[in-house]
């Protein structure tokens, strides 16, 4: 799951492409990398040719690639239980939507013990790292019932 070196991705168009491409296949199911297609034909209006060139022209322009790189290896590459982040409780109304396959399922159990005010968990019948582009509908539904919810407080 480690990111290739970011400086050769980020100066190659086609690798870049390339490099986009794997992620939206397998983050958003790691069986896509079975499919002929990367599974990607799943998704044909979330991730259209449009939106799939404007992401890559995104980052190809910006040179931001080694950065999005850099966030991933440095944050999966060591065990979080020794983070500062991960040590400190959050105390405001929380909503969790938990997506079958996100690179990292955190189980409503796990989550308590840093989000001390969970007021939704949803785990959701499909979906993963891309959800907000995979399952509009489930996510923006989620999103409704947590701000309901936090609104009779």
């Amino acid at each position: 799951m480690s990111p290739p070196a970011g400086c050769g991705v980020n100066d190659s168009p086609v690798g870049l492409a390339a490099y986009i491409l794997e992620k939206f296949s397998t983050w958003t199911d790691f069986n896509n990398r079975d499919l002929e297609d990367g599974g990607l034909e799943r998704y044909k209006l979330q991730f259209s040719l449009k939106f799939t060139l404007t992401s890559i022209m995104i980052y190809w322009t910006t040179g931001s690639i080694v950065s999005s790189m850099r966030f991933y290896k440095e944050n999966l590459k060591t065990n979080t239980d020794n983070r500062l982040d991960n040590n400190t409780g959050v105390y405001v109304p929380t909503g969790l939507a938990a997506f079958p396959n996100e690179l990292m399922h955190v189980p409503q159990l796990w989550a308590r013990a840093k989000f001390r005010n969970i007021y939704s968990y949803s785990y959701m019948p499909r979906g993963g790292h891309f959800a907000a582009f995979e399952e509009p509908q489930l996510l923006a539904d989620d999103l409704l019932q947590f701000v309901k919810k936090v609104e009779k407080l």
